[in-house]
């Protein structure tokens, strides 16, 4: 008897270093994931009513590869999402596509170790949408978890990247000319216009030559009536909101 309880011993010590060694599998636990069953509006409103689960990070980060873990539930491994949409956003208003993907079946193990995810190529982003475009069978859509890398240098941005910005002539007429006073971190920047309702009326994004003081864009791309409007500028870590005139 005491042989036999020493061998048991063996087989579980065995099982737990194997488990420690294993630092990407997950739980096949229904309750550990996310489940949609029912369809709600997007914060994305190109998304419309849809499934999909939104990260915050809290602050803008650069983001770069991921993982992500399909739905583990041995029970409702059809839940699992077979076609996705990932977008991201600065303010969790204006998104930005990054592309539609696909993730295999996962497998119910609890040694399930999920499979590459896209990459964000050092997109800055605070928030990350993900939308389920199918899955697997069955009326819901489920997702274990995702992990997204950030990039090595703390969050890839410059505190002190921007010190100021105007847009000029203002009021304009068919050019808007935006000048940021920067170091010579290169950026993206998200350009955002809204009429005085709050319709967002022109969005684009911009990457910044990396250059040493003065940096501007041109936009001539603005087909929008005469009227005053808020420009929304995100930058890095900074928003800023400026009143133009379109004449």
């Amino acid at each position: 008897m005491k042989k036999l309880l020493f061998i048991i011993a063996i087989v579980l010590l065995a099982h737990t270093i194997k488990a420690q060694c294993i630092p990407d599998r997950h739980s096949t636990s229904w309750y550990d994931g996310w489940v949609s069953c029912t369809a709600s509006q997007s914060p994305n409103p190109d998304r419309g009513i849809s499934h999909w689960i939104m990260y915050n990070f809290g602050e803008p980060y650069s983001l770069t590869t991921s993982k992500i873990w399909n739905s583990n539930d041995p029970a409702h491994l059809e839940y699992g999402l077979q076609g996705y949409a990932v977008d991201y956003s600065l303010n969790g208003i204006t998104w930005r596509s990054l592309g539609t993907f696909s993730a295999p079946l996962a497998n119910g193990s609890p040694f399930y170790e999920g499979s590459e995810g896209p990459d964000f190529g050092n997109a800055i982003a605070q928030f990350v949408l993900v939308t389920a475009l199918s899955n697997y069978g069955g009326n819901c859509f489920g997702m274990s978890e995702m992990k997204i890398n950030i990039k090595a240098e703390g969050n890839g941005i410059d505190e002190k990247t921007m010190t100021e910005i105007i847009a000029y002539p203002n009021p304009f007429t068919d050019v808007l000319n935006i000048k940021f006073f920067r170091n010579s971190a290169s950026l993206q920047a998200f350009v955002d216009l809204y009429d005085l309702t709050g319709r967002n009326v022109y969005n684009k994004a911009f990457t910044l030559p990396q250059s040493e003081g003065e940096v501007s864009i041109s936009i001539d791309d603005m087909n929008i009536v005469p009227g005053i409007y808020n420009l929304h500028i995100n930058c890095g870590k900074e928003m800023k909101v400026l009143k133009v005139v379109k004449i």
